[in-house]
């Protein structure tokens, strides 16, 4: 049985009451100015998904942009188009989950070496891919973050402050891809749609599906029970 606050639980309640006090912070911070710094966080991982996959099929990154608002850029040259393009929405998820599945299964010093691998991904860009001062400024506010949870005095917090970190970077993925339904044909899904004969809509919905599951997966993986009981 588990305890809080002097009330005895069924066992694992204790992670579920976590999981869903996270998510309802993270879904209260996304509609604050608080919030935006993550919401970079997203960004970035967006972008530099797109970049990474143009390295993995031989192209070139020349830089990114992250904007104020949200919205970022990167430019890259040769790589394959389709996969690029694609990545950006999928690889945001696929982040998000590996910083919370960090936080779960890595324990506290283990998470500390995650966290120092996170801020050096973002000292890399900053240093390598980034141009202007609107993005290294955005840049260094989440790379602020990764220092300021390494220098907690009580790291036992660690693991949690990264769970929810990748949380909020999957809800984000989650709901990234339904701003592109706003027909304006512009963005990553025009362009697949463009290249590849496919509606809009069908990259969209594939984004969307693939962040819910990848959402879903970690779910299943960190709530105790869970799995038996969605019949999995």
């Amino acid at each position: 049985m588990d305890i809080i606050g002097g009330i005895q639980l069924p066992d694992h309640s204790v992670d579920y009451v976590m999981f869903a006090g996270m998510l309802v912070a993270a879904l209260s911070l996304s509609k604050s100015r608080l919030g935006w710094p993550l919401k970079w966080a997203e960004t970035f991982y967006h972008e530099f998904s797109h970049g990474m996959m143009c390295w993995l099929t031989g192209g070139r990154v020349d830089h990114l942009v992250l904007r104020f608002d949200g919205s970022g850029t990167c430019y890259t040259r040769g790589g394959w188009s389709v996969p690029i393009l694609l990545a950006g929405y999928l690889g945001a998820a696929v982040w998000g989950g590996v910083i919370y599945m960090s936080g779960w299964f890595l324990g506290e010093s283990g998470a500390t070496g995650y966290v120092k691998f996170e801020l050096g991904v973002m000292i890399f860009a900053f240093v390598v891919l980034a141009r202007d001062l609107r993005t290294w400024l955005i840049l260094a506010i989440i790379g602020g973050i990764y220092a300021l949870a390494i220098g907690m005095e009580d790291t036992r917090y660690l693991p949690v402050v990264l769970q929810f970190i990748g949380l909020y970077v999957m809800l984000n993925a989650v709901r990234s891809p339904l701003f592109l339904i706003d027909g304006a044909h512009v963005g990553d899904g025009a362009m697949l749609a463009d290249r590849l004969f496919l509606p809009e809509g069908v990259w969209i919905a594939l984004w969307f599906g693939f962040a819910l599951a990848v959402m879903g997966l970690c779910m299943v993986l960190t709530l105790p029970g869970l799995a038996g009981w969605l019949g999995v």
